[in-house]
């Protein structure tokens, strides 16, 4: 049995990282936290509010998804 490569292991916390990035946005625009207002103008912030939930659960369920998947 071969150990996995050095670029494996740099490739997978670069993904990780980048995941863990998206579950953070995911929890602010849930959340609805004033550091998230702020970040954007309040005609971007109506549309945001007039997303579908079915959207809002599709990202949910794709930035947790890859998360776990990165740590199995």
């Amino acid at each position: 049995m071969s150990k996995p490569s050095i670029s494996f292991w740099i490739i997978s916390v670069i993904a990780l990282l980048w995941n863990l990035m998206g579950v953070s946005q995911y929890i602010q625009q849930a959340y609805n936290t004033d550091s998230f207002r702020a970040m954007y103008t309040a005609e971007q912030l109506e549309l945001m509010d007039a997303t579908p939930a079915w959207s809002t659960a599709a990202f949910a369920i794709a930035v947790f998804s890859a998360t776990f998947g990165c740590l199995s």
